[in-house]
């Protein structure tokens, strides 16, 4: 993982992990897990995904509950006063925070899109889009391009992540911030499509419908053995854990793409066109 494992976004996804794993172990079914916790209903599910720090009350009720011995205890009771932390303020989205932090801990990433996505976006074609978002303030478009561009450089590389890329045909000819921009952009394309860690692929505009390109989505493998679907709007990020039907949208993507050697001949027939 490149990013600091102090992130408490990171903490609370892996507090809620080795909490999860206490509770199975003990053989407490989640229900009574749940009211021996107390609060509001839905509190332990958000404590176990990571969506909220468990409060140092929570911690030591799951310690009793579930018998954990001094180091477990002591270890649980660190991942806790971690995960309660507050984030370093930074220019990213309050929504993005936590799709970051995901997306450093995965292992496998699998995305779809009609447009390029963020995570292989260059600097000046992020600032582009970004430049005409109507919920990013104009003053704050450089610094986003620039965590965006710095982003994709920290995990799309050489040893990192198995990343599946399908894109549609379109993404190749819409001119975001001209056609300069553009190009530099597919040039950037070309040579994360030769990595070997990476799958790039183009569905192209003759094979007509797909699922996928409509409601574009990430789905993150995040271990020990979490899957989640990403899908964001202009308003909103939703992280989903019923990731079947993404699964299998992906796949028929992927089964309607053109293989990845007639992909990369596409875009280097793009890139003649912009010359």
């Amino acid at each position: 993982m490149v990013e600091d494992d102090n992130d408490p976004v990171i903490q609370r996804l892996q507090f809620g992990e080795r909490a999860r794993q206490h509770r199975e172990a003990a053989g407490i079914e989640f229900a009574v897990a749940e009211k021996r916790i107390g609060g509001y209903a839905g509190k332990l599910s958000k404590i176990e995904t990571g969506a909220i720090g468990p409060k140092p009350a929570d911690v030591e009720v799951m310690i009793q509950m579930y018998g954990l011995a001094s180091g477990d205890a002591d270890e649980l009771r660190q991942l806790g006063k971690d995960a309660r932390r507050r984030s370093v303020p930074r220019a990213l989205g309050g929504k993005y925070r936590q799709y970051v932090s995901l997306e450093r801990l995965a292992t496998d990433i699998q995305m779809v899109y009609p447009e390029v996505p963020g995570l292989l976006q260059t600097q000046r074609f992020a600032y582009a889009l970004l430049s005409h978002s109507p919920t990013i303030p104009g003053g704050e478009a450089m610094t986003q391009a620039q965590e965006r561009a710095a982003r994709g450089a920290e995990i799309v590389r050489p040893g990192g992540p198995n990343i599946w890329i399908v894109l549609g045909e379109e993404a190749l000819h819409r001119e975001i911030g001209g056609r300069q921009v553009l190009r530099d952009q597919l040039v950037r394309l070309r040579e994360i499509a030769d990595l070997d860690n990476v799958s790039l692929r183009i569905v192209p505009w003759s094979a007509g419908a797909c699922a996928a390109l409509a409601s574009p989505f990430t789905l993150l493998y995040v271990p020990p053995a979490r899957t989640i679907a990403y899908v964001e709007t202009l308003t909103r990020a939703d992280y989903i854990k019923a990731t079947g039907p993404y699964m299998s949208a992906f796949e028929t993507a992927q089964r309607i793409s053109e293989t990845e050697d007639a992909s990369r001949a596409i875009i280097d027939s793009r890139l003649s066109d912009l010359n």
